[in-house]
């Protein structure tokens, strides 16, 4: 089990993409497990303001997601990685860090302000899913699959708040994010550290 103190009041979950051009989103739970605030987000600087400015922010528990790096799907890597193409002796695996499967975005930022501000944990949203119980047998992030995942958020963990009409894959994620940090910050579950990233653990419920 992770040990946490249990005087936060607010968890907070952050679902981050790779890069702007890509929506995340930032839910907050209170410790009535009622959603107080969400909102999609865009830019480095809109979640860093949102970190520095927000009353939230104190007293909390900040759980964020893994980004996937997606220069793995760069053309010239595809070329290279062909299984009937010689390579030949100049070429470097992973040059240009090709090989690498996490986007280090904000990873500075993130790690002062668990030193500073609030604890920040790490998470790997589909094993995340899967431990909620909360994958299913759609092609991930299509309409039926947000479909399925926004109604096991309201019917099995009981956020009846969530309105009506379809959320963003990222608004979701981020609301299962935030319950995450929550049943941690309230000693609900057991957790399991996969591993470390940048200085921050990278948990999973058990």
């Amino acid at each position: 089990m992770e040990n946490m103190s249990s005087n936060e009041f607010y968890f907070i979950g952050l679902s981050l993409a790779s890069n702007s051009t890509h929506d995340s989103s930032i839910a907050v739970i209170n410790r009535e497990r009622k959603i107080v605030y969400l909102n999609k987000v865009y830019f480095s600087d809109d979640i860093k303001l949102f970190f520095e400015t927000s009353s939230f922010v104190n007293n909390s528990i900040a759980m964020v997601s893994l980004a996937p790096d997606e220069s793995l799907l760069d053309g010239k890597w595809r070329i290279h990685s062909k299984n009937y193409k010689m390579l030949g002796d100049n070429f470097k695996v992973n040059k240009n860090n090709w090989t690498n499967r996490l986007n280090e975005r904000l990873k500075d930022f993130f790690l002062r302000l668990n030193e500073t501000k609030c604890r920040v944990l790490r998470c790997n949203i589909n094993l995340l899913r899967q431990s909620y119980g909360l994958n299913f047998d759609y092609l991930e992030r299509t309409s039926l699959d947000c479909k399925s995942f926004q109604a096991g958020l309201r019917i099995k963990f009981g956020f009846d708040t969530i309105p009506d009409n379809l959320l963003p894959a990222s608004s979701l994620e981020a609301i299962l994010c935030a319950l995450f940090a929550y049943d941690i910050g309230l000693d609900n579950i057991k957790t399991k550290e996969l591993s470390e990233y940048s200085g921050l653990k990278v948990l999973n419920r058990v």
